[in-house]
């Protein structure tokens, strides 16, 4: 069975995007066929894997407004067992354009349909908000991964994203919280791992053992174009998501 896995957090900043090409490059590394969705105006998952967001004619708004198609018109491979759907800033609009058409947070489910089967994950990377798109991915999702940042206001949003999800469940009754992930931790800072312990204690066998380390070679290798398991593999960002793609391929 294909597993959707929708990574939402409103707060951003957190990781998200690189958490989703990220992942997405260990599943595949591991034989996985893996599908990304990029949903966010600011097209970030796109140009990290080298596409520039105005060169691209099928676009994640193309599948909104046209779902009855499938999503198959707008993928496109970016490497071996990865499949993209990029995003432009026209998916700024589409939530107005949206916004009167009937069944309209279940428009992605719709548009999946007829090509999930072809992958084992499909990894969705929405806007950081609960809005039109964000709705649209978890009503697409099996389950939900939230990157959390290591930082004082961590939690901070986490009961309205819950709120969220609950009422999803009514659309989509196989939603759950698949992991919490956190992210961008500097573990040399005291308060960072008390913020750390913190959230394992609140959320318990929810949070993955995997922690995405606060790194340089993370923030640099969006702008090759590349995941960091290609630009700088034995990296200490590079080997978090290994680890954190053993935790969720179990």
């Amino acid at each position: 069975m294909t597993r959707i896995i929708a990574l939402a957090n409103q707060k951003g900043g957190v990781g998200k995007t690189t958490t989703t090409q990220n992942l997405g490059a260990a599943l595949a590394q591991r034989g996985r066929r893996v599908l990304l969705i990029d949903l966010d105006p600011q097209s970030n998952l796109t140009m990290g894997w080298g596409l520039n967001p105005n060169e691209q004619a099928n676009t994640s708004y193309e599948v909104l407004l046209n779902p009855e198609q499938g999503a198959g018109f707008a993928v496109q491979p970016v490497r071996d067992h990865i499949d993209l759907i990029p995003a432009t800033l026209d998916m700024a609009a589409a939530e107005l354009e949206l916004a009167g058409k009937i069944g309209r947070e279940t428009l992605l489910r719709k548009a999946l349909a007829p090509i999930r089967a072809a992958y084992d994950y499909i990894l969705i990377d929405p806007p950081p908000s609960l809005g039109l798109c964000t709705l649209n991915a978890l009503a697409a999702a099996t389950e939900v991964l939230i990157p959390l940042q290591t930082e004082v206001y961590a939690l901070k949003g986490m009961a309205q994203l819950q709120h969220t999800i609950v009422l999803m469940q009514e659309i989509n009754p196989l939603l759950e919280i698949g992991g919490i992930l956190c992210t961008m931790a500097d573990r040399r800072q005291r308060m960072v791992q008390t913020i750390e312990d913190h959230i394992r204690e609140r959320y318990g066998d929810l949070v993955y053992q995997a922690v995405i380390p606060e790194n340089v070679k993370l923030k640099e290798a969006p702008v090759t174009g590349q995941p960091v398991l290609e630009t700088d593999p034995t990296s200490a960002g590079a080997l978090a998501y290994i680890e954190l793609a053993q935790e969720v391929d179990r």
